[in-house]
C-alpha cells in the first residue's frame, strides 16, 4: 500500500508559475480527500520522475510547460497511461480513474 495517493511534480521547481500551480493543485487534491506528495526539490525533472517510479505512487501529476494553458499531465502507474488534463477537470479525472 502506497503512503500517498498522488505525486505532484513541478517539472522545473525554479519556475514560479509551475511551483505556485503545483502547490495550488496539491491543496485542491488534499481538499478532495487525497493524500498528496509534492516534490518541491530543486532537481531536474528526470531525477524526480525516476524517484517517483521508485516510490510507486498510483498517480503522478506533472506540472510542466503546458501549465500556461491550464493543462497538466496525469500518469497512471499501473497501466502506464498518461493524459493531458485541464486543471479544472483534474479531480473529476482522478476520481474516474479510481472507478
Amino acid at each position: 500500500m502506497a503512503p500517498f495517493d498522488i505525486h505532484v511534480i513541478p517539472a522545473n521547481a525554479k519556475n514560479e508559475e509551475q511551483m505556485s500551480n503545483a502547490e495550488a493543485i496539491t491543496k485542491t487534491l488534499e481538499a478532495a480527500g487525497y493524500e498528496v506528495l509534492l516534490d518541491d526539490r530543486k532537481e531536474r525533472a528526470g531525477v524526480k520522475f525516476a524517484d517517483s517510479d521508485l516510490i510507486g505512487l498510483p498517480i503522478r501529476v506533472t506540472v510542466g510547460k503546458m501549465i500556461g494553458d491550464g493543462i497538466v499531465e496525469v500518469k497512471v502507474r499501473q497501466s502506464g497511461e498518461s493524459f493531458d488534463v485541464a486543471i479544472d477537470d483534474l479531480v473529476a479525472k482522478i476520481e474516474s480513474l479510481e472507478a
